[in-house]
């Protein structure tokens, strides 16, 4: 009985591997881009995708509420951003599927601010 508490303890405790990894499969329609935005992006670009982070004034993350970034990126230029990384921006390509990134580069839309 101990040995089945001590095992059912252990299993219960594993993490859950990255969001990134469970949705690798998934059709970009189902790929929660809120959710992966905050476990890959947050840190540099914050919540509000204003770059408003001690790491993201570090390292001149993207404002994506700024409307002349927004107004003249094209979607291509947002993806291959995410798979590549420009400047000091880690490159997602190795770490999420093509499906994941193009979810996120339609997340980063959301930012733009109302006309």
């Amino acid at each position: 009985m101990l040995l089945a508490g001590i095992l059912g303890f252990a299993v219960g405790c594993q993490s859950k591997p990255p969001l990134a990894a469970r949705e690798a499969g998934y059709p970009q329609d189902k790929v929660e881009a809120r959710a992966l935005f905050a476990e890959s992006c947050v840190k540099c670009h914050g919540v509000d995708g204003r770059a408003k982070t001690f790491r993201g004034w570090l390292l001149g993350a993207q404002n994506f509420t700024d409307p002349i970034w927004q107004g003249t990126t094209t979607d291509d230029e947002i993806t291959k951003a995410i798979r590549t990384g420009p400047k000091a921006m880690p490159a997602f390509g190795h770490k999420l599927s093509v499906a994941e990134i193009a979810a996120l580069a339609a997340y980063v839309r959301t930012f733009k601010p109302a006309s």
